[in-house]
This record gives structure tokens, C-alpha cells and sequence, in this order.
């Protein structure tokens, strides 16, 4: 494949001898057409002229041998019947009828006629033109080898000029091409430098033109991103080891918390399984833990699927009115029975509504509830006004580095123990929160508790 100077070049020099060639032959024919143009009307004019010249002279024969002396033009005067009376070139005897000569048959059709061919009787080529004048024929000729010449020679000199611009031309195109050359090896170098990674890439002023200097322009600007990319790669690499590091923690803490309840379903029903003689009591005992740690799964299972579906957007609210406070009964009631001993206060209206995603506020209140109930001991308290809903307890609190991270998925305070939990609760607070136009925020201080709470003015029903 050739480059593009190469290619340039080559097309250029085609194109010059191809022109070159196209304009000689053209203009070649060309210029014997105007040739013999100018000189029909030449002799067009001769005619004229000796028509009004002869009407003043007794001898005509004398006239005519005047004008081929000056001139070298033939002329011939032929009467209606075609028969020559006086010629410049030859005697008149003996010479054939005129009548049925192309230029002569013309001239009776359309009172003139043209015909360029070769005299038998002076056996040369001319270029004939003839008038009708009355009731003969006047006919002047020049012969076709002396305006060849002349058009010749004035053919030379024009194709001379011609050649001489296009040689201008050509070694204005190689002078181009050096410059389209030194641009492209050194654009050609740059680029080689980049995927060397060697990005230090520098440019003198480019010499060819606006698309080469545009080109050498964009490289630099490639090699300062591409170098900037690369040490923002070597920093995401080092970021996506330590990521890598977390992820394979998660799983692995995300394997132990189904690992255990699931062992201990395996073990309770192998042990029901074999034992026939297990008494009823045990039995009942054995199959309330398989269903305690059925129920665990179940529900990680539901968070962890929650989680995906708010974080691929595919959770839409499906939006009503009901009154707040049964709802948070309700929640409560349901988690009492399994933190029992414990014990939630709920201070809020009774006739208090809120327009919201019933299910989803359901979820989002659930899990910071639950979130309170697991690091504390103490009671919990959720508190409602018209303007937002606050879950408070008195536990040991989260310290100021961790509060911008324990919304992340999976993220869990080190602190603390697994406890049967994915770390997900309080992002799938965060996303419900999110798809209800609100935010959700923390107050803690470690060892004295938290408060969470969110903004509900836009969600209060007046």
C-alpha cells in the first residue's frame, strides 16, 4: 500500500501526462478548426472584395494573376454551366466542368458553398470557398498544406507555453509532496513514540497544510490524555486490586451467612430423618430452628433481590394514601416477635397520611427499625411529625468515618458482628428514599446512639 505522498505523487504525474496528452491532441484539432475558419472567412471576404474590384477593371484575368501573385490564394471564375472562363493556376483549356463540385453545388443551393479535398488539376488539397454572382461562380482556394503550416507552427508555440506551465506545475507538486512527505514520517514517528508509550510528543510548526497542522494539533492533545489515562489506569488498578479485595470478602461473608443457617437446616432434618425414635417434643423443637433458618435465608434472599432491582432501576412506587401510624403497629408488632423482651415506642398522630409506596415505605421502615433494634439494647423510639420521621435508639452508635459509608451495598461497620445480615438494609433505605425524592440522614455519636431520619413534608397529605 502506498503512502500518502507516494500516492499523491503518482496520481499527480498521471494526471499531468494525461492532460498533458488530452490538451496537445484536442487542442490540436481545435486549433486547425479555428485555422481553417479563419481562413474560409478570409477568403469569404477576398470574394467580396473582388467582386466590387473587378466591376472596375477590363481585364479580369489580369486581376486574378495580381491577387495569386500577393496572395498565393487559387482563382477560379466559373460560368452557370459550370465551365471554368479563368484560372489562376493553369490555362483554362482542358480543364473538366466545375457544375458538380461540392463547393460549387453549395453556391447554386445556398448562393455560397465551402469544401476542403484534392484538386485533380493542380493535384494539391485546398480549402475551396465559392459565391454565386450573378450567373456565374466566383471561387477562391488556399492551399491546405501552407495552413497547416501556419496552424502548425502557431500549435508548437501554444503546446510550448502549455508544457512550460506544466512543468510550473509539476515541480510546484513535487515541492508539495517533500513537505506532505516530512509531515507524514514525522506524524508517523509521534505515533510510533505513543505506542511505545513514550507520549512525550512534540510538533515544530507543520509545513504542508491546515489538515496535517489539525492532525499533528489532535496527537499532542491524544498523547496528553493517553498519558493522564495512564496513570489514572495504574491508579485504578491499584483501586481495583484493593476492590477486588473487598469483593472477595463480601462473597465470602455472604457465603458464611447462607452457610450457616443452611447447615443447620441439613443438620436438624438429617437428624429428624434417621432418628425414629426422636420423642415429640424434640422433634417440634428440631423443625422451629429449620424454619428459623429458612426464614433467614428467605429473607436475604429478598433483600439481596430488593437491592438489584432499586439499583437497575426496574422498582417503579406504585403510589396511594393510608394513615401512618397503623402501618408503623404493624411493622412493630412483626419484629417483636422476633426481638422479643424488646421494646418500640411510636410517637405519632393517629389521623396523620402520607401519599407513598405502601410496600416500599413498609420495607424502608422495617429495616431501620430492625437497624436500631440489632445495636442496641435499650428501647428504641420512632418519632413522626408533619415534616419527617425519626428512628432513634441509644445503642453504640457509629463513629463520623463510617457515617458516609454504611448506605453502600454490603458495607458493614467492622465493629460489628454479621449477626445473620448482608449489609444491605440501609441501601435499600437509601434507594427507596431516593425513588420518593427524599434522602436519608444519620446523626451518631458512638456509645450514646443514632438517630436516622428523612424529610416526609413533600409526602404528608394536607
Amino acid at each position: 500500500m502506498l503512502r500518502l505522498d507516494q500516492l499523491y505523487f503518482r496520481n499527480f504525474s498521471v494526471l499531468f501526462f494525461l492532460t498533458l496528452l488530452v490538451t496537445a491532441v484536442s487542442g490540436y484539432f481545435l486549433l486547425e478548426r479555428i485555422e481553417i475558419n479563419n481562413h474560409k472567412t478570409m477568403l469569404n471576404n477576398m470574394i467580396n472584395e473582388y467582386i466590387v474590384t473587378e466591376k472596375y477593371l477590363k481585364n479580369p484575368d489580369k486581376l486574378i494573376h495580381e491577387i495569386k501573385a500577393k496572395t498565393g490564394v487559387r482563382i477560379t471564375i466559373i460560368d452557370s454551366e459550370g465551365r471554368v472562363r479563368f484560372e489562376s493556376n493553369r490555362k483554362v483549356e482542358g480543364m473538366e466542368n466545375h457544375l458538380n463540385r461540392p463547393e460549387i453545388q453549395q453556391a447554386l443551393q445556398y448562393g455560397k458553398g465551402h469544401a476542403i479535398r484534392h484538386s485533380r488539376s493542380v493535384g494539391r488539397d485546398f480549402l475551396y470557398v465559392a459565391k454565386k454572382d450573378g450567373d456565374r461562380f466566383v471561387r477562391m482556394a488556399y492551399a491546405l498544406d501552407s495552413i497547416q503550416e501556419k496552424f502548425f507552427k502557431f500549435w508548437l508555440k501554444a503546446m510550448f507555453l502549455f508544457a512550460g506551465a506544466m512543468v510550473l506545475a509539476f515541480w510546484l507538486a513535487m515541492k508539495i509532496n517533500r513537505r506532505i512527505s516530512y509531515d507524514l514520517e514525522h506524524i508517523e514517528t509521534s505515533l510510533e513514540n505513543m505506542l511505545n508509550k513514550n507520549y512525550e510528543v512534540s510538533f515544530d510548526e507543520v509545513s504542508c497544510c491546515r489538515e496535517f497542522d489539525t492532525i499533528s494539533k489532535q496527537i499532542t492533545k491524544v498523547s496528553k490524555k493517553l498519558e493522564k489515562r495512564e496513570r489514572q489506569k495504574a491508579k485504578y488498578t491499584k483501586n481495583l486490586k484493593i476492590l477486588s479485595k473487598k469483593q472477595s470478602d463480601i462473597i465470602s461473608a455472604i457465603s458464611h451467612e447462607f452457610k450457616n443457617p443452611v447447615a443447620a437446616i441439613v443438620g436438624y432434618t438429617q437428624t429428624i430423618h434417621e432418628d425414629d425414635n426422636l420423642s415429640p417434643t424434640i422433634r417440634k423443637k428440631f423443625l422451629e430452628k429449620v424454619l428459623k433458618n429458612a426464614s433467614k435465608i428467605s429473607s436475604m434472599i429478598d433483600r439481596l433481590a430488593l437491592a438489584i432491582k432499586l439499583e437497575n432501576e426496574n422498582f417503579k412506587p406504585e403510589w396511594s394514601d393510608f394513615r401512618i401510624k397503623p402501618l408503623l403497629e404493624e411493622i412493630c408488632e412483626n419484629l417483636l416477635q422476633k426481638y422479643k423482651g424488646r421494646e418500640i415506642v411510636i410517637d405519632a398522630d393517629e389521623t396523620l397520611k402520607i401519599r407513598s409506596d405502601r410496600g416500599m415505605f413498609e420495607n424502608l421502615m422495617t429495616n431501620l427499625i430492625e437497624n436500631a433494634l440489632k445495636y442496641s439494647e435499650d428501647e428504641v423510639t420512632v418519632r413522626v411529625t408533619n415534616e419527617r420521621i425519626e428512628v432513634i435508639d441509644r445503642g453504640i452508635g457509629i463513629s463520623e468515618a463510617d457515617i458516609g459509608q454504611i448506605t453502600k451495598r454490603f458495607f458493614r461497620v467492622d465493629a460489628l458482628s454479621w449477626d445473620n445480615s448482608i449489609g444491605v438494609g440501609l441501601y435499600i433505605v437509601k434507594y427507596i428514599l431516593k425513588l420518593h425524592n427524599t434522602h436519608l440522614e444519620i446523626e451518631s455519636e458512638p456509645n450514646k446512639g443514632s438517630t436516622f431520619w428523612f424529610d416526609i413534608k413533600m409526602l404528608v397529605v394536607r
